[in-house]
């Protein structure tokens, strides 16, 4: 019987679905702030997912910012050549239409749900066998039966010992400790027990009668929050 919680599975969950509509304000920023808007749009793109596909058109449009400022600012105002504004206007252009619809092509790639790191189990030497998960599956089996025995027929599974480890058993039961009517010495090992959590369970029940539901006893006693859920894997209530 486990005295603290077993280590619960620490797989993430898997992300699910593709890029919300909040990515289409980041695919038309170069539309929304020209000239700059795609070089900050393929920064957090590069940033995202750094390949090719985003660090390359990165660098041309940010070339073709800075571009656009070199045609225009060795001019007076007002004196600026029409070939340059033409070569400005054009520049502009590119990086603001040909940059959202690059965006939206790339939009997909860039903001695709990325797969969680997966804790690795730690290794066994090779060809040794794995009988640490058919013990605890054994249990969680011997358990169930012994809680459908319990349920069906309360005054059998009281002759079989269901729930005391204290007395001699005629059928494994995986490991149930009836809170109802085990000692303080089987109490005190369920998972967020202790010798004083035990007693107060044991009087609790001598005072007032057994429990009907474990969310008595959670409340009552006090059960530490992140241990509720491997008590009521081992706790049981016979009447």
């Amino acid at each position: 019987m486990p005295a603290t919680p077993p280590p619960a599975d620490a797989r993430p969950p898997l992300p699910s679905g593709g890029p919300g509509a909040a990515t289409l304000l980041w695919a038309l920023l170069p539309v929304l702030v020209p000239g700059a808007g795609a070089p900050l749009a393929f920064g957090v793109a590069a940033g995202r997912r750094p390949s090719p596909v985003t660090v390359a058109p990165l660098v041309a449009y940010t070339a073709a910012f800075l571009g656009f400022f070199a045609l225009i600012l060795p001019f007076d105002v007002g004196e600026t050549p029409e070939w340059a504004l033409w070569s400005a206007f054009a520049v502009l252009a590119a990086s603001t239409f040909g940059a959202a619809v690059h965006l939206l092509a790339i939009r997909g790639h860039v903001w695709a749900p990325r797969e969680a790191p997966r804790p690795q189990a730690p290794a066994r030497p090779s060809g040794e066998p794995d009988w640490v998960a058919p013990t605890l599956d054994r249990a969680s089996r011997l358990r169930e039966d012994a809680r459908r025995l319990a349920e069906g027929d309360p005054a059998l599974a009281k002759r079989s010992g269901v729930g005391r480890p204290d007395l001699p058993r005629k059928l494994d039961d995986g490991g149930l400790v009836d809170l109802n009517h085990a000692p303080v010495e089987a109490l005190r090992d369920l998972p967020g027990f202790n010798e004083a959590t035990a007693r107060q369970v044991r009087e609790r029940v001598e005072r007032l009668g057994p429990f009907q539901h474990l969310d008595e006893v959670i409340l009552e006693v006090g059960v530490v929050p992140g241990f509720e859920r491997h008590l009521r894997e081992y706790a049981l209530l016979l009447p």
